[in-house]
């Protein structure tokens, strides 16, 4: 058996890009793997490179019609024949040693189900990128309000314990479909982010985030009704808008309002009620991590520094909640606001 399975769907990138792409695949420092190209739908000329593609570990699955990107992971994993599944994008770029460090670490870690790493960003940006992961716990309260990583090309997945909790991606996702997965790894299992990043992360205007932002956010949505049903029993559709508009980070321009504020204090007392995440770290993510940056946003440079500090503390929610944290949190505010 091998020891790595790549999983890579192919539609109709560019090909000195994905030509780019496969051969970092293929000059991996770690040799042991077998890599599985998805072909769904590709253009004549996308589908005459594959098939040039002459190296013994390459396997080719062509799709009879155009599935998309969910489904066709769905196929490459299950014919992976590897102890791990890696993740790879025609349009990103693998550093030399990716397999080699994310398979020392699940070696390391059999309780891992995923680890990614951070990713150094290629083509329309530039810089390192990627969350870490301080504790499961922390991991599975960021997903209430955002995709919490790793990002998706740097998966590199446990495929024995894939298949014994019956993990797949969700079919119904035609976007965002490794948050679906990573949620539901959650309950199973760890998650890890390696602090170095391993591959170059493409950003172009061709990409699925920019074309389908609105497919986007109806899968990420999607997701997050899910957990909030589990606070709150039921979510409307202006709640998950407002949710998911306060909390993704996608929009830096949102300016904090009582109707936002209603909604994170119910979204303590739901939790306090129901108790399915540790009330001391729910509290503090939703003030350091939500809160906190549509304060920030909504605060006018013409104000004075006592102004700004006024304002911060009036739009605390629940600040007996967060007693352990307001005085950490006020030197923290109090720093930014006189940038």
């Amino acid at each position: 058996m091998v020891k790595i399975s790549v999983v890579a769907p192919v539609y109709n990138a560019p090909i000195p890009i994905l030509k780019e792409a496969v051969e970092s695949v293929l000059n991996q420092t770690f040799r042991d793997f077998e890599f599985i190209i998805v072909d769904d739908g590709a253009s004549e000329e996308c589908g005459n490179y594959l098939e040039s593609l002459t190296d013994e570990r390459v396997r080719i699955i062509h799709n009879l019609e155009n599935l998309g990107t969910t489904k066709s992971l769905n196929i490459g994993f299950r014919a992976a024949q590897g102890k791990y599944i890696a993740r790879m994008d025609a349009d990103d770029v693998c550093m030399p040693e990716r397999f080699q460090r994310q398979f020392d670490f699940m070696e390391r870690h059999p309780n891992a189900i995923v680890c990614g790493t951070r990713v150094e960003m290629i083509g329309d940006c530039s810089g390192t990128s990627g969350e870490l992961i301080p504790d499961m716990e922390t991991y599975r309260i960021r997903a209430v309000f955002r995709n919490p990583g790793p990002f998706h090309p740097t998966a590199f997945f446990n495929r024995e314990l894939l298949l014994r909790y019956d993990l797949a991606y969700d079919e119904s996702l035609v976007c965002s479909q490794d948050y679906g997965l990573y949620v539901e790894i959650a309950k199973h299992g760890d998650v890890f982010v390696l602090p170095e990043p391993s591959l170059y992360r493409r950003f172009h205007s061709c990409q699925t985030t920019r074309t389908r932002r609105e497919t986007q956010i109806r899968c990420d949505q999607a997701t997050q009704k899910k957990l909030l049903c589990e606070l709150l029993g039921d979510v409307s559709d202006e709640e998950l808008d407002l949710h998911y508009r306060y909390s993704t980070r996608y929009y830096p321009d949102a300016t904090i309002n009582e109707d936002v504020l209603k909604w994170y204090r119910r979204l303590m007392k739901a939790n306090n009620r129901v108790r399915i995440y540790d009330r001391g770290k729910f509290n503090r993510f939703i003030y350091e991590n939500v809160v906190k940056q549509a304060i920030e946003a909504s605060i006018s440079p013409s104000l004075t520094l006592l102004q700004k500090t006024a304002l911060f503390f009036r739009s605390l929610p629940f600040p007996m909640a967060l007693k352990e944290t307001t005085a950490i949190g006020a030197r923290k505010i109090a720093r930014s606001l006189r940038r």
